[in-house]
């Protein structure tokens, strides 16, 4: 079921990450214009399983780092995070900055794409929790405290699979100016796995948004969690 409830700036202080990030020599395009709907999981998700199918078989990583395991398509590479406590396969061409900082938030960022004016990217942020507390309780949370400030309309989406956490999906389009100099289509996935909160992001300007979400699909149908300690 779908539904749309407030969203405050809050729940996009990780986007600024991807500001900072993004170099003066990036080349200016279009940025392209946003479709009336957000991006759909469930899409970007059947359109992975196309992607992974014609590509061919995956493969067990050779020698795993840190016990790890992760299959990896074609062209993709393993990640293991030195910040949180996850590994993923993505593909050879992302720019990995692990463990960005600015302030007292941290995050793994990955450049898809990028430009002066247009880009595409995944971020991955996560906190410890203080006692136990499931996906339901940390989505409700995070909801609480972004509503109590600005808002955004979203749309929150059917669950999904994060490694063997269950994860919320929301997603909603923003105009130029109001997060970014471009508009942009964005998918977050919130979630709790080893004693910690998880908020993964697809942020992208709409011209290289059906390309690329695909790929951020598949590269979080290969999550794992790992037993790094931070």
């Amino acid at each position: 079921m779908s539904s749309k409830k407030g969203l405050a700036l809050a729940m996009l202080l990780l986007f600024s990450l991807l500001l900072a990030a993004c170099g003066e020599e990036a080349p200016a395009e279009n940025p392209g214009t946003l479709p009336a709907t957000p991006l759909s999981m469930q899409e970007c998700s059947s359109a992975a399983a196309a992607i992974t199918a014609k590509a061919g078989a995956v493969t067990p990583t050779p020698n795993p780092t840190a016990g790890v395991r992760v299959d990896l398509a074609p062209e993709t590479r393993l990640f293991v995070s030195n910040t949180f406590p996850y590994a993923l396969a993505v593909p050879e061409s992302w720019e990995v900055k692990d463990g960005q900082s600015q302030g007292n938030l941290k995050a793994d960022l990955f450049v898809i794409r990028k430009g002066n004016t247009s880009g595409t990217h995944m971020t991955v942020i996560s906190e410890k929790l203080n006692g136990t507390m499931d996906t339901q309780a940390y989505f409700d949370t995070k909801i609480k405290e972004a509503t109590a400030s600005g808002k955004f309309e979203f749309q929150q989406q059917p669950d999904t699979r994060i490694g063997d956490s269950q994860a919320r999906v929301i997603s909603f389009n923003t105009p130029a100016g109001q997060t970014f100099n471009y508009p942009a289509q964005i998918i977050q996935l919130i979630f709790t796995g080893q004693g910690r909160g998880w908020v993964v992001s697809f942020t992208s300007s709409p011209n290289n948004a059906g390309q690329y979400c695909p790929y951020f699909a598949r590269a979080l149908a290969s999550w794992t969690f790992t037993n790094l300690q931070k």
